[in-house]
């Protein structure tokens, strides 16, 4: 299960997009028609993936650029597809240095879009792992500020899988460590409400997408 937020300010656009996302994943998206309400979502919600067109009729000084350059000025690391008929390659040069980015030229079919969902479900959840690795062998070492590296990776791990009890399991070694047991403990249990399995995160569990 997936959270996807799908912005475009035309009605029968977000519709289809809606519907053939719905088809390739399981999920419900919640779709919006200008930047300035998908700010105030994200600010909000938490999103595993985000679709934008670049251009939008109803706002000229917000366009899809500006939404992602914005999101990534919030802290805000969920992985992007711009859909757009009108994007220029200068707009998808300056989109790419927001990553994780994609795109995708109207008009389009089930298929394509698809792939490049999946594409960039795909790096989230390496980039996932690869900060999981980093952050267990930072919260284990004894330098001095690598408690806090750990922490600013896990912050990140957040953002790009919202949805994921182990960040709040990590933040609760680290809080443990800095001898903030309660904070700890109610990661702890935000982590156990996520885990469906109510497993637990342990060292070497692999982490799952869809």
């Amino acid at each position: 299960m997936i959270d996807v937020l799908v912005v475009d300010d035309e009605k029968h656009v977000r519709n289809l997009l809606v519907r053939m996302i719905s088809n390739a994943y399981e999920c419900n998206p919640i779709e919006v028609g200008s930047v300035e309400e998908a700010l105030q979502l994200c600010d909000k919600y938490k999103f595993d993936l985000i679709t934008t067109d670049i251009k939008f009729e109803n706002d000229e000084n917000l366009d899809g650029i500006e939404f992602i350059k914005r999101l990534r000025l919030r802290g805000i690391f969920t992985p992007v597809l711009i859909i757009s008929a009108y994007a220029t390659p200068e707009d998808i040069a300056q989109a790419c240095k927001y990553s994780p980015i994609d795109y995708l030229s109207k008009p389009f079919t089930q298929d394509e879009l698809r792939r490049k969902i999946k594409g960039l479900l795909e790096h989230t959840k390496d980039s996932f792992e690869r900060y999981l690795r980093e952050a267990e062998g930072l919260i284990h070492s004894n330098f001095p500020g690598d408690l806090d590296k750990a922490e600013q990776l896990v912050r990140t791990m957040f953002s790009i899988m919202p949805s994921s009890p182990i960040p709040h399991y990590l933040m609760a070694e680290i809080l443990e460590k800095r001898g903030n047991s309660e904070l700890a403990e109610r990661h702890r249990g935000a982590a156990k409400a996520l885990d469906a399995n109510m497993k637990g995160y342990r060292k070497g569990d692999e982490i799952e997408s869809d």
